[in-house]
């Protein structure tokens, strides 16, 4: 073979490399900002304000995260988070992203957008689809899902899913979805009804010890 052919050889070998590179690198820049919006009982209200109106426990934080749902996920998935200067977050996609009050912007990712890798889930029959839950999270990282968004399909997300980490994009490149709906909270008569069927399970037992 001569240098002609081995060069126009390893021109499209680099170029594959390139396209395997950038499937496994894509990566889903998302964000909730204030302008989301709760639906609760038929009243909406604005994120901000329906985590004031929750009750959270003491000591807990709210945060969003990414469900991945489709294609192969029999369990519960969530895309992992990519931090500047530090990589990809293995393993805590379930914990969330905080939301705070980042430069003068209220929210979880704000202004430039969360960065998830989406690689793994570019394929599959049915096609993958993501969820975002808005959660409330306590010192022992025990999730509750508070809210949820509608889902959104990896085809409906081309516009948001990019070939590399850390590129900044513009705030159309962000998906910024919603608006969302909350979860039912159990009412006090049921959870009066789970502590007495608790309860008496616990007598069941002990009267069998006995």
């Amino acid at each position: 073979m001569n240098r002609r052919l081995l060069k126009m050889a390893a021109f499209v070998a680099a170029l594959l490399m390139v396209g395997v590179a950038s499937a496994e690198e894509d990566v889903l820049y998302w964000m909730i900002d204030s302008s989301a919006t709760v639906e609760k009982d038929g009243v909406t209200s604005s994120v901000s304000e329906f985590f004031d109106n929750y009750g959270a426990p003491a000591n807990s934080a709210f945060a969003a995260r990414v469900r991945v749902t489709g294609g192969n996920i029999t369990e519960d998935t969530f895309l992992d988070l990519y931090i500047p200067g530090y990589g990809v977050n293995t393993g805590n996609g379930d914990l969330g992203v905080e939301f705070g009050d980042a430069g003068g912007y209220w929210g979880a990712g704000v202004p430039t957008g969360n960065q998830s890798p989406i690689g793994a889930y570019s394929a599959g029959s049915p096609e993958f689809s993501f969820i975002v839950e808005l959660g409330n999270i306590d010192t022992s990282d025990n999730w509750t899902t508070v809210a949820t968004s509608a889902s959104a399909t990896y085809s409906s997300l081309a516009a948001n899913i990019h070939q590399t980490f850390d590129i900044k994009p513009g705030q159309a490149a962000i998906w910024t979805p919603g608006p969302f709906q909350a979860v039912p909270e159990p009412s006090g008569g049921l959870l009066t009804s789970m502590g007495v069927a608790l309860l008496a399970l616990r007598r069941r037992r002990m009267d069998e010890v006995a």
